[in-house]
């Protein structure tokens, strides 16, 4: 039966024409209903829309995948059985990995994540957010088994490549799906949830190479392939009790099916004025444009929004991240611990990332976006003292120890800040119409610089290269300044803002500093 054209299933018959995509019988609310949007408290949202919590907390269950694999490859590096197999062995017995194959298998997992979320930007609005999740479910089990059952390093290596695909479908979609499921309230804390579950898998990661690489056979490093399974499954299992995105029914001309949908979002009341802002969002963009492609993310305002998406994920790079967190184990070492205690300060780490991303519900929802802005700051010094204290003379391992503690202090607030703020503002900058192309725009970009990173960072650490080991500091501090003064003077502020109001601003060239002071009532009036 076609619900669209069937009158009985809605009490409200719904014109799906282009001229209007207001529901007859339902006033189009004034300004006064979009302030209860802005003033609902926190614990009314949380009581009235935990059930769309309970859906994106789902939606962003599929985030431990990206975490998990981006741990699970380093570590599996130094198993000796995945050596054994993998690798060759030497005149005096001992096994090695190629390095230009160690150089494939660390990178080409975000080779296919770049992949992935280019794919995801046309598939997302033609078949809709559960369908992309589990069209990337698919994906990724069956990349699950060939490196399950991988004896060659060619194998292996097109396993990686199609689960970053996978990867990739997977952060667009919860990012996207999360940004469109709740009211402006819970919106922020819905997307930073993303990361969260990003950091929870690397930390999924670290404690199955601690459990399983010492094994002397295949199975040291066969189990964590294994254990990934676990999470497509689940999602399979649910993805089809969700509702679908609102906004995806409304674009699609199925109103009947949106107001469903929201219905199932909240436990009580009305969701009347919620779907006619949907409608009238969806209706302004069409009007002020009849296209939706990559192309469009580059033209009229939806550049400014762009650039702001593409920006945010640089800087995200040009913090350190990848200097600071992925040679932490390399501080420790140096610091005069012994390997096995090193990667369990590794775990400690992420642990502490953990405690951040929940503490940075409460920074982003009642600071706001512009929250970075400080937040870079303090990673800027950080990463400059690191730096200073590598060229400190007498440098021994209590200097050492002085930069482990930094880096916990650094992963801290990276994760209260810019770690999830990547996420919420990519959720929210682009426009609803090209919001699938946005937000794959923003990962495409964020895989990019970590491929970048990964390819140069080695050269400036390690001794038979760069030999910077912690002034390699000094080089992300002046990236840091760089990024620090983009984000005071460009970031606009979203919290509170409906994509409505935000499309206005955007239209009006509002300058970002003054986005959170801008007064949308005469138009909306």
């Amino acid at each position: 039966m076609d619900l669209d054209k069937d009158k009985s299933v809605d009490s409200v018959h719904v014109e799906a024409t282009p001229a209007t995509l207001e529901p007859t019988g339902i006033k189009k609310p004034d300004y006064p209903d979009q302030a209860m949007a802005h003033d609902m408290s926190l614990r009314e949202a949380l009581t009235n829309y935990r059930k769309a919590m309970l859906y994106c907390l789902f939606f962003c269950f599929s985030a431990i995948l990206w975490g998990y694999d981006m741990q699970v490859s380093g570590g599996l590096l130094a198993a000796p059985e995945f050596r054994a197999v993998f690798g060759y062995t030497q005149p005096d017995g001992t096994t090695i990995l190629p390095a230009r194959w160690q150089a494939a298998f660390n990178m080409v997992a975000t080779v296919g994540g770049m992949i992935g979320s280019l794919l995801c930007g046309p598939i997302s609005p033609y078949a809709g957010r559960k369908m992309s999740l589990t069209i990337a479910c698919v994906i990724s089990t069956g990349s699950i088994f060939l490196q399950f059952f991988a004896f060659t390093r060619g194998v292996l290596l097109a396993g990686k490549l199609l689960n970053g695909i996978s990867l990739g479908m997977f952060l667009v979609t919860a990012c996207a799906y999360c940004s469109e499921a709740c009211p402006v309230v819970l919106r922020g804390i819905t997307i930073a949830m993303v990361n969260l579950f990003v950091v929870i898998g690397q930390l999924l990661g670290n404690c199955l190479i601690k459990a399983f690489g010492a094994r002397t056979d295949n199975f040291a490093y066969r189990i964590p392939f294994a254990f990934q399974w676990f999470f497509p499954a689940v999602l399979l299992c649910g993805v089809w009790f969700c509702p679908e995105s609102p906004y995806w029914y409304v674009q699609r001309g199925r109103h009947a099916e949106a107001k469903r949908s929201l219905a199932r979002f909240q436990t009580s009341g009305s969701v009347d004025s919620w779907l006619v802002e949907i409608q009238e969002t969806v209706r302004m963009e069409e009007e002020s444009a009849n296209s939706a492609g990559y192309l469009d993310c580059f033209r009229g305002t939806d550049l400014r929004r762009t650039m702001i998406v593409i920006a945010v994920w640089t800087i995200n790079s040009f913090s350190g991240v990848n200097f600071v967190l992925s040679y932490s184990t390399y501080f420790f070492q140096i610091a005069g611990l012994p390997t096995s205690r090193s990667f369990d300060m590794g775990v400690g780490v992420t642990a502490v990332g953990v405690v951040g991303n929940i503490c940075s519900w409460f920074v982003i929802n009642t600071i706001g976006r512009r929250v970075l802005f400080p937040g870079m700051v303090v990673l800027t010094v950080i990463v400059f003292i690191i730096g200073i204290l590598d060229v400190v003379p007498n440098y021994n391992s209590s200097i050492a120890w002085g930069q482990c503690v930094l880096i916990v202090i650094w992963n801290f607030f990276y994760d209260l800040t810019l770690g999830p703020l990547g996420y919420v503002i990519c959720g929210e900058m682009s426009s609803t119409r090209l919001r699938s192309y946005g937000v794959s725009i923003g990962f495409f970009t964020q895989n990019f610089w970590t491929l970048i990173m990964t390819i140069t960072v080695p050269y400036m650490i390690n001794p038979d290269e760069g030999d910077l080991r912690g002034k390699t500091g000094f080089i992300f501090f002046g990236f840091s300044i760089i990024a620090s003064i983009w984000t005071y003077f460009c970031l606009p502020e979203t919290k509170g803002r409906t994509f409505e109001e935000l499309d206005h601003m955007f239209e009006q060239k509002v300058p970002a500093r003054k986005f959170a002071d801008y007064d949308t009532r005469p138009f909306f009036a």
